[in-house]
């Protein structure tokens, strides 16, 4: 069913700022408004996107940026952000969570009809394994401290002194069998989605107890939606929860990276790919797909 509804692409980058800039102009369409945010540690992509230019969709920069950290609450501090102001903007048909190195598969028109066209299902990702189970509960049921630093780059310094720290107490928790939910069960998936008004709001209604909740977890950003959402109604609507690229609609090569970022030398795999977005690409697959993209467009 078309739709006149117009669609929230909600953007987070820190590096890449040439392949963001075909991503914002990729996304171009009057039904399309794009809402991005920079890592404040990222000048050259904010004056990248300062000077893209766009005929239809309208862009919204996220105001103060913000330092935002793998594996950290500030991952999840962004995301909500972000679905805040694209909620106080309008109720959008979709709200699209892509990082600024994801690209899309198919022409924008394609994607807009294919999310017209299963309105009101939830494209959120799960990962159903034991072993992602066990991963889900170690990351919640202990505090972790200091995790702004749990990569060597970009505070080689502060993550030699805190490495050791957290270590310890972490082993001081599982020595007095400290848990922080005994009773609770967590889910994890793929933090990038595409989510539903009604939703978003439910999200955004729960957002300082997520906050709380999540504080000195580990990756908490793949696990506060999956959770929130499997326990709500919405859980109904969630579009495959068994195949987490299918139910994202997003490509995504765990098996070779981590993710695998995508080359131009792969553009068959690419172009045979049922899916709406991939994730990560290169510059050169970018420019390649953004010319592909346009080509079939105007076919």
């Amino acid at each position: 069913m078309k739709s006149d509804k117009r669609h929230a692409f909600l953007i987070i980058a820190h590096n890449e700022p040439e392949v963001l800039a075909l991503l914002l102009q990729s996304l171009d369409h009057p039904r399309v408004a794009l809402f991005v945010h920079v890592d404040q540690r990222a000048p050259a992509v904010a004056q990248k996107v300062e000077e893209t230019t766009l005929r239809f969709a309208t862009l919204y920069r996220l105001q103060p940026a913000q330092a935002v950290h793998w594996g950290d609450l500030s991952q999840v501090e962004v995301e909500l952000r972000l679905f805040a102001a694209a909620r106080a903007v309008e109720p959008f048909a979709y709200y699209h969570l892509l990082s600024g190195v994801d690209f899309l598969l198919r022409p924008v028109e394609e994607v807009l009809a294919f999310f017209d066209a299963n309105a009101g299902k939830e494209f959120v990702g799960f990962w159903n394994s034991a072993e992602h189970q066990r991963d889900a509960y170690r990351k919640t049921q202990f505090r972790y401290l200091f995790t702004a630093y749990l990569r060597r780059q970009p505070h080689p310094r502060q993550h030699a002194l805190t490495t050791p720290l957290r270590k310890v107490w972490l082993i001081l928790q599982k020595v007095f069998r400290y848990r922080r939910f005994p009773n609770r069960k967590f889910h994890k998936g793929f933090n990038w989605c595409s989510i539903t008004t009604a939703f978003c709001e439910h999200l955004l209604s729960e957002r300082q107890q997520l906050l709380r909740t999540y504080r000195q977890t580990l990756c908490p950003d793949e696990i506060y939606k999956q959770s929130l959402l499997a326990e709500s109604p919405f859980f109904e609507r969630v579009y495959d929860v068994d195949d987490p690229e299918a139910g994202t609609r997003r490509l995504i090569d765990w098996q070779r990276g981590s993710p695998h970022i995508w080359k131009a030398d792969e553009m068959v795999t690419l172009s045979h790919s049922p899916l709406l977005f991939v994730r990560k690409v290169s510059l050169d697959c970018a420019r390649l797909l953004y010319r592909r993209l346009h080509e079939r467009a105007r076919a």
